[in-house]
């Protein structure tokens, strides 16, 4: 089984990721770690994503973004299904992935689509801080007292990013909203979209997503 999630800032995709990887026995791809890990290697590739987003510190452009998702599926076990969890973000990344996945043997089955409203995704955000260390991420209020406290599992540093406040988690949705809904649109228009409500708790969404999942194995 081959799967892309999506869904907005603070729907909890990647969790939902880490789990469905776990149960399904699948080669969970995240973006974000996937370019930062391959912006280390010696390699054409690497050497041109460390330029993009260490040195200049800029986003990496779609063809570049589509390249790694081709590099990361062809290291994927063959035996193992994947779950590619940030991408695509574009339409014009929608068909290159559809190529990725060819040119390995494998076919998109299914769209994992997070619904979350604006109002709790700010709220989410708003509230979320990572560790330094270990990279768990924590709500304010419910895991921590606030971003001075240290990590209960680590021990490690707290940190927001910068833009995890309203206005900058509106200006992310916006985008989200601008570039990525037309992405869910094309996927419910081919069939094969699982539409999910995100805003129950981390069980609720699981077992929401695999009852869906197990009738499609």
């Amino acid at each position: 089984m081959n799967l892309v999630i999506i869904g907005p800032q603070g729907c909890g995709k990647g969790t939902q990721a880490k789990l469905l990887a776990e149960k399904f026995n699948l080669a969970h791809i995240e973006m974000g770690s996937s370019l930062r890990e391959q912006a280390k290697e010696d390699t054409p590739l690497g050497k041109e994503l460390d330029e993009i987003i260490n040195k200049k510190k800029e986003l990496a452009p779609d063809d570049v973004i589509v390249r790694v998702i081709s590099e990361q599926v062809s290291r994927a076990p063959a035996e193992k299904g994947i779950i590619l969890d940030g991408a695509p973000r574009t339409i014009s990344q929608v068909e290159k992935v559809a190529v990725a996945f060819k040119d390995n043997d494998r076919k998109l089955d299914k769209v994992i689509f997070i619904k979350l409203s604006e109002a709790e995704s700010i709220e989410r955000i708003s509230m979320r801080v990572g560790c330094s260390n270990c990279g768990k991420n924590m709500k304010i209020g419910k895991d921590v007292k606030g971003v001075n406290d240290r990590c209960p599992d680590c021990g490690g540093e707290l940190n927001q990013r910068k833009d995890d406040t309203p206005e900058g988690v509106k200006k992310r949705l916006d985008i989200f909203n601008q570039e990525t809904v037309p992405v869910v649109e094309y996927y419910r228009n081919q069939g094969i979209l699982l539409e999910i409500n995100g805003e129950q708790d981390v069980d609720g969404v699981f077992k929401d997503i695999a009852s869906d999942l197990e009738k499609y194995e």
